[in-house]
């Protein structure tokens, strides 16, 4: 995402004009549920910039999300939507963020797969691991199967190697713009799974993780949360 500039890319050395995702204040403390609705469960990984959304591939339906069944013989998927030149980007700029922005001329969507446990793969990455019904697991596969753009025939388009593990980047739908980037993506994603967040207000990194905590159990804090203890009224549940 490009407000995202505003954070940089954890890892790949990346900075940004901006730090919006800063604003947050942390939530009052909540405590865990006792148990979780019969599903499956979707982690969300701050990058810093923008959040992914990863699952394990055998929770997934290949007759709902069929572009899944490229990566079978992995454990985890985890994916992204972002503008067409700044995510594939070996190194983000200034420019490339404002360009993205307000000039967007396409965007993408990241898919990669790995077998490593995600906290390993994923670093010192803040995770936030979210319970979802299976009409909400289904009804995510939906929404991610339809960011694809497709060409004449009907198939996913690749348009370059993937950022990390196995993987790619496709052609996707929708305009990429400041007020409607990655984060407000992965938020629409959540919401479309049955989550209680606010898509439109989830314009960084930061805002989707500290909305995400209502719903969602911290598996591993980052820096924001990291003296924020368990405890205090109970979380509200995705559908």
């Amino acid at each position: 995402m490009v407000a995202s500039s505003l954070v940089g890319r954890e890892g790949s050395g990346r900075s940004a004009p901006v730090a919006l995702a800063a604003g947050c204040s942390p939530l009052p403390p909540v405590a865990p549920p006792e148990t979780f609705p019969s599903g499956a469960f979707v982690y969300l990984v701050n990058h810093g910039w923008h959040v992914g959304i990863a699952i394990e591939r055998q929770e997934v339906s290949a007759a709902i999300w069929p572009e899944s069944a490229e990566f079978s013989g992995f454990r985890y998927l985890e994916v992204g939507w972002g503008d067409a030149d700044y995510y594939p980007a070996a190194r983000g700029t200034i420019g490339l963020a404002l360009k993205a922005a307000f000039s967007s001329k396409g965007s993408v969507l990241h898919v990669a797969a790995f077998d490593a446990p995600l906290p390993e793969f994923f670093g010192g990455s803040e995770i936030i691991e979210v319970p979802l019904s299976l009409r909400g697991l289904e009804d995510l596969a939906r929404f991610i199967h339809a960011t694809y753009a497709r060409d004449a025939s009907g198939r996913p388009v690749v348009v370059s190697p993937g950022l990390y593990g196995h993987g790619a980047f496709y052609r996707a739908t929708g305009q990429y713009r400041l007020r409607d980037n990655s984060n407000n993506w992965t938020a629409r994603a959540l919401a479309a799974a049955g989550c209680p967040i606010d898509a439109a207000e989830a314009i960084t990194a930061g805002s989707v993780m500290h909305g995400a905590r209502r719903f969602g159990r911290v598996i591993r804090g980052g820096a924001l949360w990291r003296d924020v203890t368990a405890g205090g009224t109970e979380r509200q549940a995705c559908r």
